[in-house]
């Protein structure tokens, strides 16, 4: 495992809060395995089935702090091309979908999407994701060919304007929560 990921893990695992910007995947935190598949299968070049399984599983794991006792607030912002985008088959889109869906409706996970009419926003630079806790810097993923892993207060700020940026371009909780509904429903049910 990569250092920059390790110290991702390490964050992200003690983080109070999340903020995650994805302007063109849905983020590891919220994908089913069959998504999550999907992707390693298109990425890695071990493609065996124990080497995708090993990378799936592990991807799950990490959704495990969403369900404990005292799990972190977390604000995902999509971008709607993320909605559109086929990863693995229609029924593996569909089934993602409302899998964000319903984990959006826990009180401390909201996921909101900006619509592609209001064109360029200030995160089309990349996705990244950022961990807070009392106590400790907040640490900042940028992705990548290979993903980076900062504590730089620089850095970690700009990624938090450019975060407020593009939320506020986003549709409200509710409206990001039906819209991805739509989608699933209208373009990936099959």
């Amino acid at each position: 495992m990569p250092t920059w990921f390790e110290d991702w893990l390490r964050a992200e695992g003690g983080a109070q809060s999340l903020r995650i910007w994805s302007p063109t995947l849905i983020p590891g935190l919220l994908q089913t395995a069959e998504y999550a598949r999907a992707l390693f299968l298109a990425e890695q070049t071990d493609t065996s089935d124990d080497a995708i399984g090993a990378l799936v599983e592990a991807r799950l794991q990490r959704q495990g702090i969403l369900d404990r006792a005292d799990p972190p607030d977390v604000v995902v912002v999509l971008d709607e091309m993320v909605l559109h985008r086929l990863i693995g088959s229609p029924q593996v889109m569909h089934d993602a979908l409302v899998q964000v869906a319903e984990l959006s409706q826990r009180p401390y996970i909201v996921v909101q999407v900006v619509p592609a009419s209001n064109g360029a926003n200030a995160g089309l630079g990349g996705a990244f994701y950022i961990a807070a806790a009392d106590g400790i810097p907040e640490a900042l993923q940028m992705v990548g060919v290979e993903d980076h892993t900062t504590e730089k207060r620089s850095l970690v700020r700009k990624a938090a304007v450019a975060f407020d940026r593009v939320r506020g371009d986003a549709l409200p909780r509710d409206a990001s929560r039906d819209l991805i509904l739509k989608v699933a429903d209208e373009r990936w049910k099959s």
